[in-house]
């Protein structure tokens, strides 16, 4: 019985294995289209707008930059804001000479002139709420956690309204996390919901800031930026969390995440990708010592 268990299963080997085929598609690339980076903020640092060109699906090399755009923000009594490019796709403004972006409230508007056609997008700076503190404090390792030091921000959430918020944790002036599409977002100061309107942000995201698995030591420098979203923003950002982990047995097919850029009548289109967003920020950081 054992012989012939070993000659079935044999024969089954061989035949599966005899009926391998590979098979090689030729996928349509499809054609180009310009993606637009558009995370501008009210800091004083050089504020950056990034131009690419889309890369077939399959395609293993980096998205090439695109330098043939013209770019400005619209802003308060119609002030002009230009994004000059430096060849690498990178089109930069500094606020430091050029004139601060920082009017809480206002709806700045986009302009990118790119092959004879213009498009448009507009982001309201929302208010972001002072960082109060940031305690720290030694803790030995437990279930999932490793002995070091931890620490956490307070803030509170503004009343009476509807708030967005992207949290990035850093450590020495490098992210915390180095999984680029690990993105901390909240809805006022909980997950989502009415709950969370004009509270302390509650614990998950307080503590999130450090790294469980590699906390923080003596000598570590320990900060935290609060971005302020608009709702499109926000929606953009949580679609990608999710395409990000869009995989396994229940995946469904990719697909682009839709943008908040128009065309020049402010109508939908379909050949530009990405995303203009306008943030404040808050900003706190300590020293492990």
């Amino acid at each position: 019985m054992k012989m012939k268990y070993i000659f079935f299963a044999l024969i089954v080997t061989v035949t599966f294995s005899s009926c391998e085929d590979i098979i090689e598609l030729d996928l349509d690339n499809g054609k180009n289209q310009l993606v637009v980076d558009g995370f501008v903020n009210n800091d004083s640092s050089i504020q950056t707008i990034r131009l690419t060109s889309s890369a077939p699906y399959f395609s293993n090399v980096a998205t090439p930059a695109d330098n043939d755009a013209s770019i400005r923000l619209i802003g308060p009594k119609n002030t002009t804001y230009n994004f000059i490019s430096d060849g690498n796709g990178n089109y930069e403004y500094d606020p430091n000479t050029l004139g601060a972006i920082d009017s809480i409230g206002f709806n700045y508007k986009l302009e990118i002139d790119y092959e004879g056609n213009t498009y448009t997008s507009s982001s309201i700076l929302n208010p972001v709420p002072v960082i109060d503190s940031m305690p720290y404090a030694f803790e030995p390792s437990g279930f999932g956690t490793e002995e070091g030091y931890y620490t956490q921000f307070y803030a509170r959430d503004f009343g009476g309204r509807k708030d967005y918020y992207w949290i990035k944790p850093f450590r020495n002036g490098e992210p915390v996390y180095e999984d680029p599409t690990f993105i901390i977002l909240s809805e006022d100061a909980t997950f989502g919901g009415d709950a969370g309107d004009g509270l302390v942000f509650i614990v998950p995201f307080r503590a999130i800031i450090t790294d469980q698995s590699n906390p923080f030591v003596l000598g570590d420098t320990s900060a935290v930026e609060l971005h302020s979203l608009n709702e499109s923003a926000y929606q953009f950002l949580d679609q990608l969390v999710n395409s990000s982990g869009n995989d396994g047995l229940f995946a469904v097919p990719p697909s682009n995440i839709r943008s908040n850029i128009f065309d020049a009548a402010g109508n939908p289109q379909d050949e530009v990708l990405g995303l203009f967003s306008l943030s404040a920020i808050s900003k706190f950081e300590v020293i492990i010592q």
